[in-house]
């Protein structure tokens, strides 16, 4: 790779790009993911005009992921209805009628996949994997259903305070005021001097008292618990949303299948939180400046990278072994031979390695002669002769090298 300190050439045929501004505020999961690996931050959130008009280099989302989100929305929109609607909980009888101009739960999810295929079409990497991917999110909609309806059955929202007369006729001079007592879904938290920010779920103020409730989606992890006390942070430190600096009180994740209570951090421990994370941004940032920031290339860190095909590092690590792929399939790189037939087609990937590679069309966009990397191949070998056969399936991707790989 060559970068300057505005621009960079990946070697890939038409992705150079920009390099990204430091953020103002960082968030929970950016820091971790730029701490992780400088170089996947960097490269995940460059611009290449060559590509798309948007910052950022296009996702290419997992199933798991999109499930996640869904579930994720939905669960937003319905506790915000309930609660404009005045509704304490789900077994509110008024609730019925808030669900059914939602949807349903089915309804509401059917949407929102709708929505968010939608919003793929225009995704370069994605456009010819919106159908399936449909089909398949549709199939789970009674999943869907099933987390969602878990979620919400143990959700409870505290109504918020009546306004007084002139407080009603006023215009409020931010949205970021003062939270008053009562349930609050979907906050976003601002520390500036922190230069951190999150979105907590549900903030619940009382007399005295603030809970915090965090509702995940997936699997528990450790991770969870310390998200959680950070927005414990944020909020102690948002000067417009908590001026009285309120600590929060009792802190809780909410899981599908059942809750858990997080301790809150004692006045001394949040000011060493603080100053973790002062610390912990400066490194960051300091090695993002780099030209190209580090990479630190690892099965785990790479097997989900959707940029890893950038990344010159990775492709001469250990980190490409297949192993670290799903079974069955890998990322390779090599030069095309020769063509074989209408479909298949000699590549060596090592001086001494030659495989069939297979491909789902005659014209798989590459010719003999040109050197290529492969993400996401069927790898079979025969166990006989011992070849190896490569094969592109409708997801893999194949991306050409510069005539000059650098």
């Amino acid at each position: 790779m060559i970068a300057t300190a505005d621009e960079f050439r990946t070697g890939i045929r038409g992705l150079d790009g920009t390099w990204p501004a430091l953020p103002a505020l960082w968030s929970y999961s950016s820091l971790r993911d730029a701490e992780e690996c400088p170089r996947r931050w960097a490269l995940s959130r460059a611009t290449y005009p060559a590509i798309w008009d948007r910052p950022g280099y296009p996702p290419r989302p997992i199933l798991p992921a999109l499930l996640g989100d869904i579930v994720h929305r939905s669960l937003d929109l319905i506790l915000r209805r309930l609660y404009e609607a005045g509704c304490a909980s789900i077994a509110d009888a008024s609730a019925v009628d808030v669900l059914r101009a939602l949807g349903g739960y089915s309804g509401l999810a059917e949407r929102l996949i709708g929505e968010q295929m939608d919003s793929l079409q225009s995704n370069p990497r994605m456009a010819d994997q919106v159908a399936g991917l449909r089909s398949a999110l549709k199939a789970r909609i009674p999943a869907i259903r099933q987390r969602v309806q878990a979620l919400v059955a143990r959700a409870t929202l505290v109504p918020r305070e009546p306004a007084g007369e002139a407080a009603a006729d006023a215009v409020p001079a931010s949205d970021r005021a003062s939270l008053s007592a009562g349930s609050h879904p979907e906050v976003t938290l601002h520390a500036p001097e922190l230069r951190m920010a999150g979105r907590a779920d549900l903030i619940t103020v009382g007399a005295g008292s603030c809970s915090i409730v965090d509702y995940k989606t997936g699997a528990p992890d450790g991770h969870h618990a310390d998200q959680l006390r950070l927005y414990a942070l944020i909020w102690a430190r948002d000067i417009e949303l908590n001026p009285e600096a309120m600590p929060a009180t009792s802190l809780t994740l909410s899981y599908a299948t059942h809750d858990e209570r997080v301790e809150p951090l004692e006045p001394h421990a949040l000011e060493l939180l603080a100053q973790q994370l002062t610390d912990r941004i400066a490194s960051t940032e300091s090695e993002l400046m780099l030209r190209p920031p580090p990479a630190r290339p690892s099965p785990t860190t790479c097997r989900l990278c959707s940029v890893r095909q950038l990344c010159d590092d990775y492709w001469s690590s250990a980190a490409i072994d297949p192993a670290s792929m799903p079974r069955g399939f890998g990322d390779c790189e090599g030069t095309i031979i020769s063509q074989n037939g209408p479909r298949s087609w000699v590549i060596e990937v090592d001086s001494d390695r030659r495989s069939l590679l297979r491909t789902p069309t005659e014209d798989p966009g590459f010719r003999v002669g040109d050197r290529v990397r492969l993400l996401g191949a069927a790898l079979a070998r025969d166990d006989d002769s011992g070849d190896e056969t490569i094969t592109l399936t409708r997801t893999s991707e194949v991306f050409q090298l510069a005539d000059r790989v650098y």
